[in-house]
């Protein structure tokens, strides 16, 4: 059984892992209700949060927090990924948990899980990567020999993502390339996660184990627009936003949701032939 497992790191260490919230400044009005609801369904969180921004400050009582303000001593502006790693240098622990300012949790996170993979991590360096979700990588998915976590294929459909998990930080910092923003990373990155030959788990999110240990509405912003459902969680925990700064988003077609993306892709047709040629 998954509660029988015995891990030689016994109790976790305070400097195991940092929680990274990746932001920018931009979605400032995403910032107090993330953080109220990660507060109020992770009660006992205290690890250092690393908010990051471009140039503002944010606190919320109760909770380690810090900013990052990446873009103070830089005149250009960032890309996203120039962002996340100026963010990834000032984490000084060896894994962190990967979060998105628009993943506001609806219900309590299985911290046991979380520190249960954070140790899992420490105990074995070949893992590079432990997702927390059900709604990062589509799969398929293989068995593993701690009944708990199952391996994600090296082919898995988005097995790079931005979904909240577990990262050894030099893994991350190596799949990111400095001229993508985040969906390019998730699907450039997932092409270079094929080429190499890296253990990739998921812990398993089935009612059986306990369902997934962190959890939220995928995603609570869509191209700069809420998410509708979104209205739900936020009036169950008291939470007053004015929707008509952003709207909403309306949902579109499928097919048409993957050939605008593709034609994004094609706007640098040289770049997205290396990368699917390299």
């Amino acid at each position: 059984m998954a509660g029988e497992i015995i891990y030689k790191s016994m109790t976790l260490p305070d400097s195991t892992f940092t929680i990274l919230v990746n932001s920018s400044d931009g979605f400032e009005d995403c910032w107090y209700p993330f953080f109220t609801l990660l507060q109020k369904y992770w009660p006992d969180c205290k690890e250092l949060i690393l908010l990051n921004t471009e140039k503002k400050q944010f606190s919320y009582e109760s909770l380690n927090l810090k900013c990052t303000m990446v873009q103070n001593d830089i005149q250009r502006t960032l890309t996203w990924s120039e962002c996340l790693l100026a963010a990834l240098t000032q984490v000084e622990t060896p894994v962190v948990l990967y979060f998105q300012e628009d993943y506001f949790l609806h219900q309590p996170v299985l911290r046991e899980k979380i520190h249960r993979a954070a140790c899992y991590m420490l105990d074995h360096p070949d893992v590079k990567h432990i997702a927390l979700t059900k709604l990062g990588a589509h799969g398929p998915f293989d068995p593993y020999n701690e009944s708990w976590l199952q391996v994600i294929q090296p082919k898995a459909k988005y097995r790079i993502s931005t979904q909240a998990a577990l990262w050894r930080v030099d893994t991350l910092r190596s799949y990111l390339a400095a001229e993508e923003n985040g969906w390019m990373f998730e699907i450039y990155g997932t092409w270079r996660s094929w080429k190499r030959k890296e253990l990739f788990l998921c812990a398993r999110f089935d009612s059986e184990h306990g369902g997934p240990a962190i959890d939220y509405l995928h995603t609570g912003i869509i191209k700069g627009k809420w998410l509708r459902e979104i209205q739900d969680v936020f009036n169950a925990n008291n939470i007053l936003i004015d929707y008509s700064q952003r709207g909403f988003y309306e949902p579109k077609n499928l097919l048409v949701r993957k050939v605008e993306t593709l034609m994004k892709l094609l706007v640098r047709p040289g770049y997205f032939f290396s990368q699917l040629m390299s």
